[in-house]
């Protein structure tokens, strides 16, 4: 049955010294902090002599290629079905452990065979909503990434044990989850870790910031160049929307991961506080939601089934055609994004806390 949802940092750290196997999984289309986390907490039980397997359902994107080749060691795998090994890491564990994501269905393929393992299981992650089958879960929605916690749990037991090849992974997942350090969870004591990080490691940011953001393909400066030309602005330039097409990937040759970070070009324009990119797949729309200041547009993704930060969240729509999702996610943009609209609005149905959110809304530029 599960247990504590309020665990610390020490109570999963003493939960895994106890261990000897132990599987490592993420959510579906890993991100760098979910694939440096993953990759710093194996390579931390490996030098303690624990046997090891990081597992995700889908396969990382191809600009986090190079740190699973450099740093990874072999340990990061794509979840096959029916692949031995695989199956008997699972079903051997002492711990499955969750990083990054608190949500069964956010695990793809690996979801029942996690929910039904028979070692205990353990969440550590800085998403809110975490739901409550883990044994233990620690959750901090103060940090600004999960490769914060990470930090925690190795530096609380030996922080001679980062090396170049874990302050490396580190580094990564807490620069890409922060935005290259502009989002607003990040905190003086980001810094601090990242100043131990390329202390104890001896790196350098340069390299990494190469590897992850300076490699593009003429196939994606393709892709920008047509996502840049379907920017719209909505509720007098306060929202602004992107949209991906099978289409447009067809034309540019681009791949689908290629999309990552395209929205901040929608967010970076003036006057805009909130940006939406729509991106159709082959099975649903995913949709992303970014936001500046005291903007939060996690609720509006819950409306869809997503969720995530008051800045940074996602939903995945299924059954709907592309414009229509459109319409609706936009329609139901919430009243601090429309707030000149709804400011002057005399409508009875705004609420209180609605008015006390849009007279004290900080992320308003003019």
């Amino acid at each position: 049955m599960p247990g504590s949802t309020s665990a610390t940092v020490d109570d999963i750290r003493e939960a895994l010294l106890a261990a000897e196997r132990v599987v490592l999984t993420s959510h579906i289309r890993p991100d760098g902090d979910a694939i440096g986390s993953e990759i710093a907490v194996a390579l931390f039980l490996k030098a303690l002599g624990k046997e090891v397997l990081a597992v995700n359902s889908d396969a990382e994107p191809r600009r986090l290629g190079w740190l699973i080749d450099d740093h990874a060691d072999g340990l990061l795998e794509k979840f096959e079905e029916g692949k031995l090994s695989q199956i008997e890491a699972l079903a051997n564990a002492d711990i499955v452990m969750v990083l990054d994501v608190g949500a069964a269905h956010r695990l793809g393929k690996l979801a029942d065979r996690v929910m039904g393992a028979s070692a205990k299981k353990l969440l550590l992650d800085h998403h809110p909503d975490a739901e409550g089958w883990f044994d233990l879960a620690c959750v901090r929605t103060e940090m600004a990434s999960t490769g914060e916690l990470v930090y925690e749990l190795i530096a609380g037991h030996d922080p001679e044990l980062i090396d170049e090849h874990i302050a490396t992974a580190l580094y990564a997942a807490i620069m890409t989850d922060t935005g290259s350090f502009r989002y607003g969870a990040t905190r003086p004591s980001t810094h601090r870790v990242v100043a131990d990080l390329l202390e104890r490691g001896g790196i350098s940011p340069e390299p990494i910031h190469i590897n992850l953001f300076d490699q593009r393909s003429r196939e994606s400066l393709r892709l920008l160049a047509r996502a840049l030309e379907t920017i719209t602005t909505h509720y007098d330039g306060r929202l602004a929307t992107m949209v991906i097409t099978q289409d447009i990937l067809r034309e540019t040759g681009a791949y689908f991961d290629e999309t990552e970070d395209l929205i901040h070009y929608a967010l970076g324009l003036k006057g805009v506080v909130t940006a939406l990119i729509f991106l159709e797949t082959l099975s649903g729309i995913k949709v992303s939601f970014r936001s500046k200041g005291d903007c939060p547009i996690n609720d509006w993704a819950a409306q869809f089934g997503g969720g995530g930060h008051a800045n940074a969240a996602g939903a995945y729509v299924r059954g709907i055609a592309l414009n229509r999702v459109i319409k609706d996610v936009i329609d139901k943009a919430p009243l601090h994004v429309m707030a000149d609209a709804a400011a002057e609005s005399t409508d009875d149905d705004i609420s209180q806390a609605d008015l006390a959110l849009l007279s004290a809304f900080k992320g308003k530029l003019d």
